[in-house]
């Protein structure tokens, strides 16, 4: 693993500017609370917005909403190597169109026997939206610019480089009911760390959502890879993701789905499960 991000991606292959209310205060409270509760068990491994692993949608958030994700993802790369990772991520939108967020996760993995666990390299990510989908169209084209803080240091056990990483994703989501599909293409920039020469890696995905006849319950689909530069598609990580996703009323959910390597750098299997809660 020669990167933070090619380890993120190896293991996983949802905006308007108000003064904040009483409401609003009581919203960042309840983050707070959360963060405090959930940090001592977050993850590196999620770089997407739920219920999808790798695939971010082009419409970003209310103006002065804000947004908890949390998750938890179970890989399996072979008998003696596995990993959980457990995050929290944080979207607030700023402004109209314009979405920010940061992740924290937290690794935990097992590999030859050696059992470590740590807090892995903080996200910060913006969401811009430059095309609103409508009704004659829908449509909708963003643009995403993340950057890697290397909180986690350098480790060679959790594939972490200690160095910053910056990223661009073109995104695009557009419906075509019952089904919504959102395509990302993305270039990651490499810090290198001393005395090394890591390549730039290209990020892809493909997520569907399917609008099932029971309201609340949505089917979701992704496949999603990532390969170095240089390097042959057969040698990055490719996955194939299905699952579901319930709302469990307007501004609550839930997802569960379980996925598969389909190259030898991909993992064998992996299951996530996933809550999401807005704060308007």
């Amino acid at each position: 693993m020669k990167s933070g991000f090619k380890f993120l991606t190896k293991k996983l292959l949802e905006s308007r500017i108000t003064p904040v209310n009483s409401r609003g205060k009581k919203g960042i409270l309840l983050i707070v609370s959360s963060l405090l509760l959930i940090l001592p068990s977050i993850s590196d491994k999620a770089f997407a917005e739920r219920p999808f692993l790798v695939t971010e949608r082009a419409i970003p958030l209310e103006r002065g909403n804000y947004q908890l994700e949390t998750g938890l993802v179970l890989n399996r790369f072979s008998s003696d190597t596995r990993d959980a990772n457990l995050l929290v991520d944080i979207r607030y939108g700023l402004i109209q169109n314009l979405e920010l967020d940061i992740l924290l996760p937290y690794l935990f993995r097992e590999e030859d026997g050696e059992h470590e666990n740590q807090i892995g390299d903080l996200l910060l990510r913006a969401k811009v939206r430059f095309l609103k989908g409508r009704e004659a169209n829908p449509l909708s084209i963003a643009g995403q610019l993340f950057i890697k803080v290397p909180s986690a240091g350098r480790d060679r056990f959790f594939g972490t480089t200690g160095e910053p990483d910056v990223g661009i994703v073109a995104i695009a989501s557009k419906e075509f009911t019952p089904v919504t599909a959102h395509i990302n293409f993305g270039y990651i920039f490499i810090g290198n760390p001393p005395l090394g020469d890591l390549p730039d890696q290209i990020l892809y995905a493909l997520g569907l959502e399917l609008q099932t006849i029971e309201e609340p319950l949505s089917l979701i689909g992704e496949i999603s890879g990532s390969t170095e530069i240089g390097s042959s598609a057969s040698k990055g990580i490719l996955t194939l993701l299905g699952g579901v996703n319930y709302n469990l009323e307007r501004t609550a959910s839930v997802d569960a789905s379980v996925g598969f390597g389909l190259t030898d750098d991909s993992p064998d299997y992996l299951v996530q499960f996933g809550f999401t809660y807005l704060f308007e």
